[in-house]
C-alpha cells in the first residue's frame, strides 16, 4: 500500500488521508486541501481554537512530516497563546515566523 498522507481543509476543518503529492480538492466546499503531513492528528472539528492554530502553522510553511528516523514532526504550539507568543518573540528578535513557531 502507497504511502498515505493528511491533507486538510480548514474552513470545513477536516482531514483526508491521500497517497500523492498533488492537489486534491474537498469534497465539502471543493477548495484545495493543504498538505499537513504524515504525522498529523486532526483536532476534533468542534474545537475551533485548535484548528486556527493549526491555520497558523500550515500558513507559515510547517507542516507534521515524520522524519526519516521515526521521530515526530518536532515542537509545535498547540494553543493561540503559545503561537501569539512565538509570533511576538519573532517580531521582537528578527528571527523568521516559521522558525519561530517551530523552536520551544
Amino acid at each position: 500500500m502507497p504511502h498515505r498522507s493528511a491533507h486538510v481543509c480548514l474552513d470545513c476543518r477536516v482531514s483526508f488521508k491521500h497517497s500523492a503529492y498533488r492537489e486534491y480538492r474537498c469534497p465539502r466546499c471543493r477548495r484545495v486541501l493543504l498538505f499537513a503531513g504524515d504525522a498529523f492528528e486532526a483536532p476534533p472539528r468542534r474545537d475551533r481554537d485548535a484548528w486556527r492554530v493549526l491555520s497558523v502553522l500550515l500558513h507559515a510553511g510547517l507542516d507534521f512530516r515524520q522524519a526519516c528516523c521515526g521521530c515526530g514532526p518536532g515542537y509545535r504550539p498547540r494553543s493561540l497563546r503559545e503561537v501569539r507568543e512565538r509570533l511576538a518573540y519573532a517580531r521582537r528578535t528578527g528571527v523568521p515566523a516559521s522558525r519561530a513557531l517551530a523552536t520551544p
